[in-house]
């Protein structure tokens, strides 16, 4: 069976007002799902008018980080869901290690630990009434006799986490509804570690991958010239490289660790462009979809099986907005109804 196509929006070089626009769009185009992600913008925030502006199509945050507090991020989550009317999803995610501590002095000790602590915490809160206060005790966090004025949530929110390495893939298994597998994740990838890895911790917890949803994230670019395409490609790709640690173990399962670390030996040493040009072709056609419209529609099928949802990633990053904007515009049209 084919995978459902949704489109993630991270807002590099694009306004909220056409992150909103280019949402009404693929909803039209009959995506399944529109996801915002927090890198260059926040997480939440877009969601709002995309939920105002949208009636069927399904969202969420691909990936909110996990710098916020359990309380702060539970009455946001409750918001989004009640104005979506139930259509929102929660992503969750770390970030880099690198992020955590020079960004929130957040230790990256125990990220397993954390995410299993900030998920139970969570739920919990959105139990808790005017007159029914809960409090959470573990390793990580502790909150006492928090209150939820409005009262419980009807419904829980459905909480993904997003992700890069087996030790959070089987946590996810375990405790979440679903999994939003990181950008540059190739089909060997998950289907040889990942997604066992996800279905082990399913299998600990008396579930199955049955009963969670699937999801994953490919930098997608295209054009009437492919060549334009990769190029794009390449940009996107030299970012995560640059950025993430945690991407190695895949750059090495696929033979580009020398790549990987010329790659991310400049971006670290703050010459992107270097970065970008270490990209090869042969990594582009790994790890993302680039081409023409045709080619690009081809290559989603990689993903039958493995997955239920691709989120498509248009490429952003040192890119002029007119490209940005054109690059999000060709993602949406080459999947439009398809």
């Amino acid at each position: 069976m084919s995978v459902r196509v949704d489109i993630t929006l991270f807002g590099d070089q694009v306004s909220i007002q056409e992150m909103v626009r280019i949402a009404s769009l693929a909803e039209d185009a009959g995506f399944g799902g529109v996801w915002t992600g927090e890198v260059w913008r926040d997480s939440l925030v877009p969601l709002a008018p995309i939920a105002a502006a949208t009636s069927t199509v399904k969202l969420g945050t691909n990936v909110t980080q996990w710098a916020r507090t359990p309380p702060t991020l539970a009455v946001a989550a409750g918001d989004l869901a009640e104005l979506s009317g139930g259509r929102f999803t929660l992503g969750l995610g770390t970030a880099p290690k690198e992020w955590n501590e020079a960004w929130f002095d957040i230790s990256y000790e125990q990220p397993v630990r954390r995410m299993r602590e900030y998920i139970e915490a969570l739920r919990l809160l959105w139990t808790a009434g005017p007159m029914q206060p809960v409090s959470y005790e573990g390793e990580v966090f502790t909150i006492s006799d928090y209150i939820r004025l409005r009262g419980p949530l009807e419904e829980q929110v459905p909480i993904h986490i997003g992700l890069t390495l087996p030790g959070m893939a089987g946590l996810a298994g375990e405790i979440a509804d679903g999994v939003n597998f990181n950008v540059l994740s190739t089909p060997e990838q998950l289907r040889g570690v990942l997604v066992p890895q996800v279905e082990a911790g399913a299998q600990r917890a008396g579930r199955s991958l049955g009963d969670m949803e699937i999801g994953t994230v490919v930098c997608t670019a295209v054009s009437a010239d492919r060549a334009e395409a990769v190029q794009w490609a390449k940009h996107q790709i030299a970012f995560y490289s640059g950025v993430g640690s945690y991407f190695e173990p895949m750059m090495q399962r696929h033979g580009f660790g020398e790549e990987y670390n010329e790659v991310r030996g400049a971006f670290q040493a703050g010459d992107p462009m270097a970065a970008i040009g270490s990209v090869t072709d042969e990594m582009v056609e790994t790890f993302a979809m680039a081409g023409t419209p045709d080619e690009v529609r081809g290559k989603l099928s990689r993903f039958d099986g493995v997955v239920d949802f691709v989120m498509l990633y248009p490429p952003t990053f040192l890119l002029e907005p007119d490209v940005v904007l054109a690059e999000h515009e060709a993602a949406v049209a080459a999947f439009a109804s398809r």
